[in-house]
């Protein structure tokens, strides 16, 4: 039996041989630009393009199942995609471990200049990709990335998504829409700069693009696909066509970052234990964090925090407060 696409990924955590054709599919052809990245070229010029990454965490297997599977319906012509797509699975060498990342965080390395980086798995996979996207992007194509996760914590709101978003790049109400139909509690709004992967789609190809958080972190084969059936239909809807683009927006809870917390220096402490689950409130005037350059409390009484984690190195951000948002934008 031919190997699965994500088979062949990890038994090839860095792969140095030459460009060739997976397969050729109904409607277009199944292109390996390296190991975990796999084009769809469509034969009938297509004036969207489509990135669908997973596993830059290597540890977030949900979205590499979902991804996967979505490659193998491809190959298999239960599913024509019409347009030009690229899938990535991230980090291999940190599934294949188990682990979030093998020596460094992949999604804060992109946005950034990489070449004063010191050498390691993750530098090397980052410029890679970054590489292949660059290429992969054309001028004049409506460009679409949705960067699949599941998240290390509980979280009070299960499914969320982070939409980078700039005045030259506005906030789409159909991307919205989409994160309805998709199953998505909540959207946090950014304007800030940042270095995680969907940012990179953003800012530089003002593609419309997210982080999307999908639920926990669970080990390969103990994700309940239930859970996933929503944001599985409009990811393959999107695909062949079949997706309705709708602005309708009854249940999805819009926020927007307001805090950006900061870890100063090994002093740095949360006021709340490791267990707190994302979307969390404080009362107005509750610490939230201190260290010896800065103590943060809360402004009034619906601010909410996401991805607290005391663990990061100095200078990196250590959580975000946010708050809510009122439609329309």
């Amino acid at each position: 039996m031919k190997k699965d696409f994500l088979m062949w990924t990890r038994e090839n955590e860095e792969y140095k041989g030459n460009l060739y054709t997976w397969k050729d599919v109904q409607g277009g052809s199944l292109k390996v630009l390296s190991t975990g990245i796999l084009e769809f070229i469509p034969h009938q010029p297509s004036t969207t393009q489509i990135v669908y990454s997973s596993g830059i965490h290597g540890n977030e297997t949900a979205p590499i199942e979902i991804i996967n599977d979505i490659i193998t319906s491809i190959e298999n012509s239960s599913l024509k995609c019409i347009h030009h797509t690229l899938f990535i699975f991230g980090n291999p060498k940190a599934m294949n471990i188990e682990k979030r990342f093998c020596t460094e965080n992949l999604n804060r390395l992109f946005a950034r200049k990489l070449d004063t980086k010191e050498d390691n798995y993750e530098v090397r996979r980052a410029k890679e990709i970054i590489s292949i996207l660059d290429d992969f992007y054309q001028s004049d194509t409506k460009k679409i990335h949705y960067d699949l996760h599941t998240a290390i914590k509980p979280s009070e709101l299960k499914k969320f998504a982070i939409y980078p978003y700039s005045e030259g790049n506005p906030i789409d109400p159909e991307q919205l829409g989409f994160l309805e139909k998709s199953g998505i509690d909540a959207v946090i709004l950014s304007d800030d700069i940042a270095t995680t992967f969907s940012y990179y789609s953003s800012s530089l190809y003002n593609a419309a693009s997210f982080t999307l958080e999908l639920g926990k972190v669970e080990r390969f084969g103990e994700n309940d696909r239930e859970n996933f059936k929503e944001i599985e239909a409009t990811l393959r809807g999107i695909l062949t066509g079949e997706y309705q683009e709708s602005r309708e927006i009854s249940k999805l809870k819009v926020f927007e970052m307001e805090v950006e917390i900061i870890k100063h220096d090994e002093s740095f402490t949360f006021s709340f234990d490791d267990n707190l689950p994302n979307f969390s409130k404080f009362q107005d005037g509750e610490l939230v964090s201190k260290d010896q350059s800065e103590e943060i409390r809360a402004k009034g009484n619906e601010q909410r925090i996401i991805f607290p984690n005391a663990g990061v190195e100095i200078g990196e951000r250590a959580g975000l407060i946010i708050g809510p948002k009122h439609l329309p934008l």
